[in-house]
């Protein structure tokens, strides 16, 4: 694994840039975060050097700013077509000036990449990047905050092996003398609690706000913090920020609760295993075995199954036209026995080939079906094949299980996500029982479609993402952003309807005192999510 460790030097000699020390900060509005991480390096040569990092963010950040402070100079970016932009960074370092450039990977979506130009010898240079990002809900229960400090390896389909994330040859190291500080800011809008699973921290609390803290941690791990909901949570949350004198954001959860049992005979359940050779670090494959052997002992009596082996290539345990067979006792035997016998045998890692099968055989009209893919996410192609399962989301979901330390978050998240399915992280050793649950539960639970947001009290009309919000499960959360204008916000409430068909499942009103902050991080998520269904719409154009 490489940690967020060194900057790597550009030179003929394998030498490296020290960091000098590493700090987060973020603040967190319900399920929006903004966070601001801070590096310093220093040069050790004695000659200008031109460094180069690649570090992880959550897949489905929006990085909004981008400094580099050398002495007193400031260099501030700007935002830029790549190729204009990589020529201009070339040109400033051929003269001998200091530059930065900020890259995300394209097909990884969970790291970037950032040169730093004709440092010079002895200086030290100070990174901060600026970046919003989603918060996931746990368990119905919870509010999640990752900060992934971790990055791994990448099997690349193209090449047929493993690569560096930056696609160079900088070397993985497991442990690092480096560490990193970090300073969380929670809103107390409906917040009963807070607990960090991944590190000891300090908390202090006050009217507004709870502070967490934690000074010198090790980067071999992600720091995870779980912020606890009432314990009967509404069906809907709705947070609003003014970004202007008249112009405001809002960011709605839905949380339904307490729906309809389903009919388990109209769904199909696929299971989609990773069995490429990195499975057996840290006896992934074990965790892989042992999730499958419990979900064959869990699948309801006349459900419809079956089992996707893959690596370089992809094996079919029942192949027939209906892409399933009919759960019962001589199928589920047949299954066990293919579980027991999995091995991390089957080369590299080449997820999109299993699920183009998929795409060409849809399930019957009468069918929906529920994937689960058990993989360890070390993919190159992670942009590829999150759109082509994008481009199935209308009658598929999928349900991912991330195996190990370091699984690629942007694949794990971004297939749920695309799918309106769900994820989870399993690390080595822990017990596979509680997720292989949740998640089949999450499968065969009902859902909600045709839900609505409606905004009374407004004199504008508003701007909506998604514009059709997708099917709602029971204690998942779907987020909703909303834009508008108002020059009367502050002499009137405007109230915010929850509605399905005819029925309110849930309203708010809201008044000037309801907006806690004023900034602009809903309004950034707002733009991201915007960004992201024009693309999937045309991806979905370009498939079809």
């Amino acid at each position: 694994l490489e940690s967020i460790p060194t900057l790597r030097i550009n030179v003929e000699e394998k030498t490296f840039v020290p960091l000098r020390n590493v700090s987060v900060e973020a603040w967190i509005h319900t399920f929006a975060a903004d966070v601001t991480l801070t590096q310093t390096f220093i040069n050790m040569e004695d000659k200008p050097i031109e460094a180069i990092y690649v570090f992880p963010i959550e897949e489905n950040a929006a990085v909004y700013a981008l400094t580099a402070e050398i002495d007193d100079r400031l260099i501030t970016a700007e935002i830029k077509q790549k190729e204009i932009a990589e020529a201009e960074y070339n040109e400033a370092i051929t003269h001998g000036q200091t530059a930065t450039l900020l890259r995300q990977n394209e097909k990884t979506l969970d790291t970037f990449m950032i040169n730093v130009g004709a440092l010079p010898p002895g200086k030290e240079c100070r990174i901060t990047i600026r970046y919003v990002t989603e918060l996931d809900l746990i368990n119905g229960k919870s509010i999640r905050f990752v900060v992934p400090s971790t990055i791994a390896p990448r099997y690349n389909p193209e090449l047929g092996h493993l690569q560096s994330p930056d696609r160079t040859n900088a070397k993985y190291v497991q442990n690092t003398p480096y560490t990193i500080s970090f300073q969380i800011h929670v809103e107390r809008n409906g917040i009963s609690r807070v607990a960090n699973l991944s590190h000891p921290v300090n908390i202090s609390t006050s009217s507004e706000l709870i502070n967490i803290s934690t000074q010198d941690v090790a980067l071999d791990r992600d720091f995870i913090l779980n912020i606890h909901l009432p314990k009967k949570p509404s069906s809907m949350l709705t947070v609003v920020e003014q970004y202007n004198s008249t112009k405001y954001a809002a960011l709605t959860a839905l949380i339904p609760h307490n729906l309809v049992k389903s009919n388990y005979m109209k769904s199909e359940l696929i299971f989609i295993v990773d069995c490429s050779g990195s499975m057996e670090d840290e006896n992934k494959i074990g965790l892989a075995r042992e999730a499958m052997l419990l979900f064959i002992r869990s699948l309801p009596l006349n459900s419809y199954f079956n089992i996707i082996q893959f690596g370089s290539n992809y094996r079919i345990l029942f192949e027939n036209e209906m892409m399933s067979v009919v759960y019962n006792e001589e199928t589920a035997k047949q299954a066990e026995q293919l579980s027991y016998s999995m091995q991390a045998d089957f080369g590299g890692t080449e997820l999109l080939t299993p699920l183009q099968y998929l795409k060409n055989n849809p399930p019957t009209n009468d069918r929906s079906r529920q994937i689960f893919i058990l993989t360890d996410g070390e993919v190159s192609n992670t942009n590829e094949v999150i759109e082509l399962c994008y481009s199935m989301s209308s009658t598929t979901r999928i349900f991912t299980f991330g195996l190990g330390h370091s699984p690629s978050r942007s694949l794990v998240k971004g297939l749920a996500r695309a799918t309106n399915g769900h994820f989870v992280f399993i690390p080595p050793e822990e017990k596979v029982d509680t997720y292989v649950g949740s998640q089949l539960r999450r499968a065969l639970k009902p859902s909600i479609v045709n839900a609505r947001l409606e905004w009374h009290g407004l004199s504008s009309s508003i701007v909506q993402s998604p514009d059709v919000i997708p099917p709602l499960y029971a204690n998942d959360r779907v987020l909703v952003y909303t834009m508008f204008e108002s020059d009367e916000f502050d002499q009137r409430t405007v109230q915010v309807n929850f509605r399905v068909r005819c029925k309110t499942i849930d309203s708010t009103t809201l008044a000037l005192h309801d907006i806690h902050h004023k900034g602009d991080t809903i309004r950034r998520l707002a733009a991201k999510a915007m960004i992201q269904q024009l693309q999937h719409v045309r991806q979905n154009d370009v498939i079809m």
